[in-house]
């Protein structure tokens, strides 16, 4: 059983990861790690190098959750992530999520949209 995180560098970031910890604990499933950056997203360079979800894993590995970090590297985030929760058979998907303008959602897409919309698992959404 797994739970997987959809992580990006975001201020929501935090809180998705303590609730996605949380949930796998709570269940003893395993926890995957994955970025959720479009190649046209700002991004921080530790993030996409995958350190950030390395350190992430390692934190969750402190909480006494089995963790591991998956880098995804196809410029369609959602597309990679949906493929993800299929390929390991995920039970729950976390994401983390924040306000955005009509304008920001009309011009710039909304994987975390997408991401509920279509996902065949549960879909955590959690706001920081």
């Amino acid at each position: 059983m797994t739970v997987v995180l959809a992580h990006a560098p975001a201020d929501s970031a935090e809180a998705a990861f303590e609730a996605a910890v949380r949930q796998a604990a709570l269940q003893e499933w395993e926890l995957v790690i994955a970025n959720a950056v479009s190649n046209d997203a700002p991004a921080d360079t530790h993030a996409v190098d995958g350190a950030a979800l390395r350190d992430l894993a390692e934190r969750a590995r402190g909480e006494g959750v089995r963790a591991r970090p998956v880098h995804l590297t196809d410029s369609d985030a959602a597309a990679a992530l949906l493929d993800l929760t299929e390929d390991v058979e995920a039970n729950l998907l976390v994401i983390g999520v924040r306000r955005r303008s009509a304008v920001g959602k009309l011009l710039m897409g909304s994987t975390a949209q997408r991401l509920i919309l279509e996902a065949r698992c549960p879909v955590l959404a959690v706001k920081s």
